[in-house]
């Protein structure tokens, strides 16, 4: 059963990253094909992560905030029914999904790090899904792309650190295909924020870093010069290869008159407005499938199922002002918990992945939708577990790191969080 639930996590995961929403929506809604895969393997594991559900302290909090999201959105979602909203059901995914991060986190925590290490490859597979749509010419959800990326470029970075820079490049490479493809600011932002910000956590921590390798050096200096080259000729930056749409949206962002302008006076506009509408019920929130009417240049500029294109005040405005806060407090408690720990590469690439799901919250309709909301709710589960990182060796005092067992760890076998095979010596305050 063990290896079923790899495998059934795998199913659910593999196609997500492959094909986003073309897989995340196979079904009728709110009964989707990757939803029902994700509860077969928690229940083909439930012998293993069942004791443990409430008892493990790691999510002691976690596990609170998710109880309650889950009770605000029973009561959201009868009054979105009740009311003929459209979609209301699909708002039943605002607290299933926290559920089944905090069921994941607690499985995975029972596992040994070996096995989810031997599963590194499954991060390539975003960078296979750009390259899958760039060929086929099938438009996917940029929004989506981005956090998978994210995703993989904060544990590419940690590999790096371990001297393997293949997923590094290969995320970089698909990076640069998704900006090609749509010249997206959001999904962009999301992978260098995520990178930078695992890459910031472990140079900050108190060991030494490992330097970036000649041929990433190498790879940038080619690429300032490729710049400084095209601008030196004169011709339009809309012009440059791969980046030239997204620096055209973001040379026009301030023109109203232009796609990048409106787009950000349209989030304004859906912001302002769920903020307003909630004031009606500020506790339980507007219900879920509530749609948000803008109107600007005299014409409706939201479609009729859109949300207000930030999960954060999505929140709010589908299950009210606590339920809102909490989800919030979270997200920054997981930031919180990981800096901390940042000692470990693995904490480091969680606050990396937690940093890339923030932004994409922040300016897409991401927990609210299947595609985007599940793979968030698993970083934020695992990241919050500390998931890698060795019990009690959180740091959470802010003491200097220790190696707190003296007992070996056997040949061939991986230290919890590092991926590598080390051994440890008694606990001794690690150097600056």
């Amino acid at each position: 059963m063990r290896g079923a639930g790899w495998l059934l996590w795998g199913t659910c995961l593999v196609p997500l990253f492959l094909l986003s929403k073309g897989y995340a929506t196979v079904g009728v809604s709110p009964f989707y094909v990757m939803d029902v895969v994700a509860v077969f393997a928690l229940l083909a594991t439930l012998h293993m992560w069942g004791p443990q559900v409430f008892a493990e302290r790691r999510l002691r909090w976690f596990r609170a905030v998710a109880v309650g999201l889950a009770v605000m959105t029973g009561q959201a979602v009868y009054r979105g029914v009740a009311a003929g909203y459209p979609d209301a059901f699909k708002g039943v995914i605002l607290g299933l999904y926290p559920l089944l991060g905090w069921f994941a986190a607690t499985w995975v925590l029972t596992r040994p790090v070996e096995e989810a290490v031997r599963l590194r490859w499954v991060l390539y597979v975003p960078t296979i899904g750009v390259g899958a749509e760039l060929v086929l010419g099938s438009p996917l959800p940029a929004a989506a792309r981005g956090l998978y990326l994210a995703i993989a470029g904060a544990f590419s970075v940690q590999m790096r650190h371990l001297g393997n820079s293949r997923l590094l490049l290969w995320t970089l490479a698909g990076a640069a295909l998704m900006t090609a493809i749509a010249s997206k600011r959001g999904p962009l932002l999301a992978v260098v924020a995520a990178m930078a910000a695992t890459a910031l956590a472990s140079r900050s921590s108190r060991r030494r870093t490992t330097r970036l390798p000649v041929l990433s050096w190498s790879l940038a200096t080619l690429g300032v010069i490729a710049v400084l080259g095209f601008s030196l000729s004169g011709e339009s930056v809309s012009d440059m290869p791969v980046v030239g749409g997204l620096a055209a949206r973001v040379s026009h962002s301030h023109d109203p008159n232009s796609e990048a302008g409106a787009n950000v006076e349209l989030r304004m506009g859906m912001w302002q407005e769920a903020l307003r509408v909630v004031q009606e019920e500020p506790l339980l929130g507007a219900g879920a499938g509530r749609p948000i009417d803008v109107i600007g240049h005299g014409e409706h500029l939201n479609a009729p199922r859109a949300g207000p294109h930030n999960s954060f005040i999505g929140y709010i405005y589908y299950l009210g002002w606590p339920a809102g806060i909490a989800m919030a407090l979270l997200v920054v408690a997981t930031l919180r918990r990981t800096w901390r720990a940042r000692h470990h590469l693995a904490a480091a690439s969680w606050f990396g992945a937690t940093v890339g799901v923030a932004v994409t919250a922040c300016t897409n309709v991401a927990f609210e939708t299947t595609y985007i909301g599940l793979p968030s709710w698993l970083v934020l589960a695992c990241a919050y577990a500390l998931v890698g990182v060795p019990q009690g060796q959180e740091a959470d005092d802010g003491s200097p790191p220790t190696a707190a067992t003296s007992r070996r760890v056997p040949k061939g076998r991986f230290a919890a969080g590092t991926g590598r095979p080390q051994h440890t010596t008694p606990a001794v305050p690690a150097r600056s």
